[in-house]
């Protein structure tokens, strides 16, 4: 089996977007990407020639565009550098797919780190979203179908088990995103994790388990 890589997956999820947007590489390059990496001080682009003629800031967009353009074909490499600035660039909603499938490629899982926010003298403080425990929590029972018999085995649907699964792992993200709020705003120390092997019919499944206090 063919393994897809980081770049690989990016890319298909760029395309998606423009297949099912406005969005075009032009404007996705222009727009989007080049700017937000001079901020990241991962392009240097000489504004004042720039914009000293329309003449000018034409050439830059046609240059811009080949070059995405040739990333996005494969002809040209994908810059390391730019991963996290492109998924930037994209919709929450594809961010949030690219995260999840890049952290699983890490044999991770993808855990937002909580925003903060700080308004005046009042002490660092973060959103608590249960509510999104309760909906990944609904969405998890509405397709546990699966388990409905008490017990799962080779009899089991495959695409409902794996849809089974995407909904427990999505359930396990928003939650340990849950407590790293908590930690991080009020300063409590998390609860002790450790991982644990689990054996099954010889091989060796790693996961993390909860260590008492």
């Amino acid at each position: 089996m063919t393994h897809r890589t980081e770049d690989q997956v990016i890319i298909e999820a760029t395309r998606r977007w423009f297949e099912n947007s406005r969005e075009s590489i032009e404007s996705f390059s222009t727009t989007l990407l080049i700017p937000a990496l001079e901020d990241a001080g991962l392009a240097d682009v000489d504004r004042d020639s720039v914009e000293s003629s329309a003449a000018a800031y034409t050439r830059w967009r046609r240059a811009a565009s080949m070059k995405v353009g040739r990333i996005i074909r494969g002809t040209q490499p994908f810059p390391l550098a730019w991963k996290w600035v492109w998924i930037g660039c994209l919709p929450q909603e594809y961010q949030r797919e690219l995260r999840r499938e890049l952290m699983a490629m890490a044999g991770s899982l993808y855990v937002p780190i909580p925003r903060f926010a700080q308004p005046g003298d009042c002490p660092t403080r973060a959103q608590a979203q249960l509510h999104r425990i309760s909906e990944e929590f609904g969405e998890l029972l509405q397709h546990a179908r699966p388990a409905h018999n008490g017990h799962y085995d080779l009899n089991d649907d495959p695409a409902l088990v794996d849809r089974m699964m995407k909904e427990a792992v999505d359930l396990v993200e928003v939650v340990l995103s849950e407590v790293a709020a908590a930690s991080r705003a009020t300063g409590r120390p998390l609860p002790r994790m450790r991982m644990i092997a689990i054996e099954v019919d010889g091989a060796t499944c790693q996961g993390v388990g909860g260590e008492q206090q």
